[in-house]
Order: C-alpha cells, then structure tokens, then sequence
C-alpha cells in the first residue's frame, strides 16, 4: 500500500511524500515533482497486504511503556522515519512520521519482534493491515514532548477501539 503525505508550501503547491508500507517493513519516498491539485484529491494509492494472525500474547517481547524506533539511532532527524506507540498487554497505538511532517496514526497487536497494525489514513479515514519487523530500527530511548504529542492525538483517536474493547 502507499500513503501520500501533502505538505502545503508557502505558494499554492503542494509537496508530496509517499508512505510505502509493507508487510515486512515500511518505507518513505520523496518524489521529485510536485503536486497539482488533482492529486490531493487521490492522496491514498492502495494495494492492502492480507491482515495478519493474531499474535501469541504469551510470547510478547516488548513490556507495557511507551517506544520510539527510527531508521537513525538518532531522533529528529530531517527524512528519516520514525514511528512511536504505546504497548498495552499486547495491544499497541501509535503513529508513523517523518520529522516536521504529517504522521499518521495505527492500532493492532505485538509479538515478539513484530507490530501487526492498522493504518488509518489521514485524509479519508481508510484502515489497511500491514506488519513491522521492529528488528530493521532501532530502538530510541529519548521520547520527546512532540513524540507525546502525536501519541496523545492517536490514542485519542483509537483508545475504544484498542484498549476499552
């Protein structure tokens, strides 16, 4: 599946930037042009992945707390992914996003190394399975007020839906 960011400039253009999630990892691509108003109103490219099995809860890696993991060992860094969740007895809620960008919010379940998740897009509201290796990022201990932030607005957002079921 792929995501599409849009990013207003100062001028009346728009900047994109695609999130390409797969099962295995997610992604982001900066295209080189930008976007005319016809695009903004097809934001959302999707092939969805298959949903994933439920995960053995027993056999959970991560304990209860806040994560942040991130293609750097560093955060914040400008083009770098970064994505941040809270763990409730197996149960997560988090958000997908670049630094100084758009983000996007997901809910599911965790298994040893792996984030089995729904991606709500931003724009239409659409849900898509897709799956985390947390193995491919590292780990990131310093959780920011912005980190926060972008957590408060999803768990807000999902918390009936994951955690009050």
């Amino acid at each position: 599946m792929v995501l599409t960011y849009l990013i207003l400039t100062g001028s009346l253009e728009a900047i994109a930037i695609v999130l390409a999630i797969s099962p295995a990892n997610f992604s982001i691509a900066f295209p080189a042009r930008p976007v005319g108003n016809s695009d903004i109103k097809s934001a959302v490219l999707s092939s969805p992945s298959p949903p994933n099995p439920a995960p053995d809860t027993a056999s959970t890696g991560l304990a209860e707390g806040i994560y942040l993991y991130g293609q750097s060992r560093n955060p914040d860094e400008i083009k770098t992914e970064y994505f941040v969740f809270e763990m409730r007895q197996s149960k997560v809620i988090g958000a997908f996003y670049l630094p100084r960008s758009a983000f996007y919010c997901f809910y599911g379940t965790s298994d040893r190394t792996q984030l089995n998740l729904t991606v709500v897009d931003s724009y239409d509201g659409s849900r898509s399975p897709y799956s985390v290796n947390l193995q491919q990022y590292y780990p990131i201990s310093t959780i920011s007020e912005n980190d926060r932030r972008i957590l408060g607005i999803c768990q807000e957002a999902h918390k009936q839906q994951v955690w009050e079921n």
